[in-house]
């Protein structure tokens, strides 16, 4: 645990990410007694009248918060706000009686991100003692818009001072998945394309867009789920382990793993659809924005090599669940075992096997092997006090680098272009369907 003294600026204090996740992050990481003694939150927003009670009614911890943190308005698009902030910043860490870090949370909508990232390297506030800048997906829109983004942050922020935060990744099951790996003989030996046929990850969800029209119109599935979270996830199962548990080898370990993946036959390994009623939502009759995508990728790293992966998401399907599925090679039926890495709800491993029917007959029938972590253990960190932990720490294993970010974009680039110019292919489906249901309606 570093006990650095921290301040932590967010922008967007006022913002439902903000509100919902990252001050009650802040509190449960306070609870646990794992924050700095010396920290301060500095809320900034444009909105006038905000108060810091009106942030804190759904939060635990609340008077931890309102004794660690002040508010302050902001007109993102002035460089003097900037100044007066530098000026505010230092007055707080005069208090401290050791040098401190600061940290920017951009909790604010991508397109005002860039501005907010030429301002404080504009004001000087990139380079102030030891400064972090924490971003939220989605980083940007296309490979080619990607890279301009990556250039514009790196002009400002060195690499190691930038955090892009997924926070899948800081779920429980996917920090775990290196430790099962490592830490399991019957699995490390068997973690590749000898003994693996086919690998499923996949992201359903219940909810439509839940008035987020303008959001969705502009992004889709593709852009919100496969190419942030869903590769993410490919990347940290194909990965090579690090050499004993170096965790900051991950990042380039799992850039390793996104240059071998590769697209082939679009017209066959991708699909997309749109739920009914999707039209109407977002006041388009015209849209052709897919709320659901299957793709199936292959790796040629020669671990991997001829080992299909299928990426899936999709909204208003039946089930809510986030899950990896590994399944084994098998010569029939009755050796079909499955393990199940699942990530939402219920963290958790379950392996399913097949074992004799109790009785005098030979019946045989599949059986789970499951482990939940909640069953084990009493607190289960959520994914943004992982995050918010991290960053505090300089731990970036958890955290996806610019390079990591392009690879994504680049496996996709192809797709996305065919996607954009044509309306052939896509797939309308009822909500409430299950995803064999949406592929059956092709």
């Amino acid at each position: 645990m570093n006990n650095k003294p921290t301040i932590l600026i967010i922008f967007g204090i006022s913002g439902d990410l903000a509100r919902r996740y990252l001050l009650p992050a802040i509190g449960a990481i306070a609870n646990a007694g794992m924050m700095p003694e010396q920290f301060h939150i500095i809320g900034l927003t444009r909105q006038p009248d905000i108060k810091i009670e009106n942030l804190l009614k759904k939060t635990s911890n609340a008077e931890y918060l309102r004794n660690h943190m002040s508010l302050k308005q902001i007109d993102v698009t002035n460089i003097d706000d900037y100044k007066k902030l530098g000026e505010h910043l230092k007055k707080i860490s005069e208090k401290f009686d050791v040098p401190c870090q600061y940290i920017f949370y951009l909790s604010v909508p991508p397109q005002v991100s860039k501005s907010i990232i030429e301002f404080l390297g504009i004001s000087g506030l990139s380079v102030i003692g030891e400064t972090k800048l924490l971003l939220e997906k989605p980083f940007g829109v296309n490979l080619e818009n990607a890279t301009s983004l990556a250039k514009h942050t790196d002009k400002y922020f060195l690499p190691k001072q930038v955090y892009r935060v997924d926070h899948y990744m800081a779920k429980e099951t996917a920090q775990n998945i290196i430790v099962f790996r490592a830490g399991n003989s019957l699995f490390k030996k068997t973690w590749n394309k000898d003994f693996i046929e086919k690998i499923e990850i996949i992201a359903s969800e219940e909810i439509g867009i839940e008035g987020r029209a303008n959001f969705y119109e502009q992004v889709g599935a593709l852009r919100d789920y496969v190419q942030s979270h869903l590769l993410q996830l490919l990347a940290l199962t194909l990965m090579k382990l690090p050499d004993d548990d170096k965790l900051d080898e991950v990042p380039l370990l799992r850039l390793e793993a996104l240059k071998h993946i590769v697209l082939f036959d679009m017209d066959r390994n991708a699909k997309r659809g749109q739920y009914e009623g999707y039209t109407s939502e977002v006041n388009n009759p015209n849209s052709r924005v897919e709320t659901f995508v299957s793709i199936t990728l292959e790796s040629n790293d020669e671990r991997w090599r001829g080992v299909p992966i299928t990426l899936t998401t999709g909204k208003a399907l039946k089930n809510k669940f986030t899950e990896i599925r590994i399944l084994y090679k098998k010569d029939k039926d009755r050796e079909s075992n499955e393990l199940l890495l699942r990530l939402q709800p219920e963290e958790g491993i379950q392996f399913n096997m097949w074992a004799k029917q109790p009785g005098y007959e030979r019946k045989v029938n599949q059986h789970k092997l499951s482990f939940k972590f909640r069953e084990h253990y009493d607190i289960l960190p959520e994914a943004y006090e992982q995050v918010l932990f991290n960053a505090m720490n300089s731990d970036h294993s958890l955290f996806t680098t610019s390079d990591e970010i392009l690879e994504a974009w680049r496996i996709l680039d192809a797709l996305q272009k065919v996607w954009e110019k044509s309306e052939e292919g896509l797939i309308i489906y009822k909500k409430g369907s299950t995803i064999d249901e949406v592929l059956s309606n092709e």
